[in-house]
Parts: C-alpha cells; sequence; structure tokens
C-alpha cells in the first residue's frame, strides 16, 4: 500500500509578508499544504467550522501571526 503523503495547514491572520512564506516555505517541504486565511478576503466571512474540520484532517498545523 503507498504511503500517503503528510498535510500540513497553514492558518494566516494577516496577509503573509516575504519572512512569513519563507518560513512557510521551508517547513512545508515534503509536505502536501493548505493555507486557511482568517483575513478578510472577497468580503466573505471566514467559515469556522470548515477550519475546525480542517485542523483535525492535517498532520499538522500552524498559525501565523
Amino acid at each position: 500500500m503507498p504511503k500517503r503523503r503528510k498535510r500540513m495547514l497553514h492558518i494566516l491572520k494577516s496577509p503573509p509578508d516575504d519572512l512569513q512564506r519563507s518560513l512557510m516555505y521551508a517547513l512545508s517541504l515534503g509536505y502536501g499544504c493548505l493555507q486557511f486565511p482568517l483575513f478578510d478576503i472577497d468580503g466573505e466571512p471566514v467559515d469556522y467550522e470548515e477550519l475546525l474540520d480542517l485542523i483535525f484532517d492535517f498532520d499538522e498545523t500552524i498559525s501565523w501571526w
């Protein structure tokens, strides 16, 4: 049976700057990744139920400032 690729969830409180992007890239090597923004995108409210489900579905979660 093939080994499942580990997955990492990045929760973003604000748009990432260059330092955050560099750190996210370095930490994400070898992972399947998803970024979940908490800041305003297109005026859509944050779906916290979806976020909670993602936190439990992913192997690792990192919250960024």
